[in-house]
């Protein structure tokens, strides 16, 4: 994705995420499940398998990702770029946690910000 809109994208994402209060309760009752998955380290395919096998996030079909997005794997922008836009799709319904991982010291020791600047040599 061309650097123009991943920025666009990020920047409406960073607009949502600051109108929304720093801890969020998500409620769920017996006839609706909610997936939470953990780290995904950008490893995005184990992001497209947990889609695979539990389907794309919808209002019928809600997410709690608990952070460490990014970082180790190879394709870490990639993974954010898919939450971030399912995320602008459905605030209501696909929960983004901060993780440790999504630090500037851990980027830069985890190798994420090597991969922005690979991908994105601006």
């Amino acid at each position: 994705l061309h650097a123009h809109y991943v920025l666009q994208l990020f920047s409406e994402t960073r607009k949502v995420l600051r109108l929304m209060p720093n801890i969020n309760s998500v409620s769920t009752s017996y006839s609706k499940e909610i997936t939470i998955c953990g780290d995904l380290h950008g490893n995005l395919d184990d992001l497209l398998m947990i889609f695979y096998k539990n389907g794309l996030p919808s209002q019928q079909n809600r997410y709690v990702f608990n952070g460490d997005y990014v970082d180790r794997g190879k394709n870490s922008m990639e993974i954010l770029i898919i939450l971030f836009a399912f995320f602008l799709l459905y605030p209501n319904d696909l929960h983004l946690n901060r993780g440790n991982h999504e630090d500037y010291i851990m980027n830069l020791r985890y190798g994420f910000t090597k991969e922005v600047s690979r991908k994105y040599k601006v």
